[in-house]
Formats: C-alpha cells, structure tokens, sequence
C-alpha cells in the first residue's frame, strides 16, 4: 500500500474513530417468559437479552455460549439467528445478532456478582417487554420469533438507536 494511502486511511479514521462492535444474545424462552438481564451502567438501569461482545478469533456459536457461562453460568444450545439490528449512536455502532438458545429444564441462573454491569436477572413474561426499558426496543420481533417458534425468516431491524 502506498504511503499516500496510508495516511489517507489514517486521517479518515482520525475524523470517524467509531469502530462497530458485534454484540450476540440469546433468546432463551420458557412457558411465555424470556430471560433477561439487568444491566447498571452509565447511571442508568435497564433490560438486555443475555450476551455480549465477540472477542478475537471466536466463532459467533463460542462467543454466545461464553458469554452465556460467564454472566449467568448457563450452559446452552445455540440454535439459528433470529434477528439482527443495529444501533447507530453517536458514539458507537453496535449489530445485534440475536440467537434461539435452549438451556435445560431445571438450570437456573447465576449472576456473575464480580461483574458490576450485572444487576439482576428475571425471566418476563412476553407481555411485558413493552412497559420495561428493554434495549435494544425489539419487543415486537421478539414475540413475533417466540410466536412463529424460532422457525421464520430472520427479522432484520434496521437501526434501532433512540436518544
């Protein structure tokens, strides 16, 4: 590559510096609920499907199931995509990959108390996604997916990002 396109390159990403990150999260569904995860950052409380950032050479089935084990010590299956977003903030740019995961029947969740993001978990009943601050705001493709049981096309959203 030439020096000219180098510094090119280099003076483009001195004006844009956000890099997108991929983000994947499972749908775990039991008896019309979903399991949820509470996240405490930047003074602000809210919703998230379990999951979290890819890291290094990871396949997108290891990342889930790591970040699976490392928030909540669930072991799972991870089953197709389900829905994709975006989130176009000012400050970052973040693709949603939302997969159907299945845990055992008798697992149960255990927060990573080590982790201070990490709040809660609960599972919800569909029904309340609306009324919760649920990010990103999906609610909608959520029950839909659930409602066609992981079995139609994958719903891409689009950006998803609110102020």
């Amino acid at each position: 590559m030439s020096t000219s396109l180098v510094s090119l390159a280099s003076l483009v990403n001195a004006f844009n510096p956000v890099t997108p990150q991929l983000r994947v999260a499972a749908i775990i569904a039991r008896n019309n609920q979903i399991l949820l995860v509470e996240h405490r950052k930047r003074g602000q409380h809210y919703w998230v499907l379990p999951g979290g950032r890819l890291e290094g050479l990871e396949t997108l089935d290891v990342a889930l199931r790591r970040e699976l084990m490392e928030e909540l010590s669930l072991e799972a299956r991870v089953g197709p995509l389900v829905i994709v977003s975006e989130m176009l903030a000012p400050d970052r740019h973040v693709v949603n990959l939302m997969f159907h995961a299945e845990i055992g029947e008798g697992a149960e969740p255990r927060l990573d108390r080590a982790d201070p993001v990490l709040a809660g978990w609960q599972w919800v009943s569909t029904d309340q996604l609306p009324r919760l601050d649920f990010r990103p705001p999906i609610a909608d493709a959520v029950r839909e997916v659930i409602a066609e049981r992981f079995a139609g096309p994958v719903k891409v959203l689009g950006d998803t990002w609110r102020s």
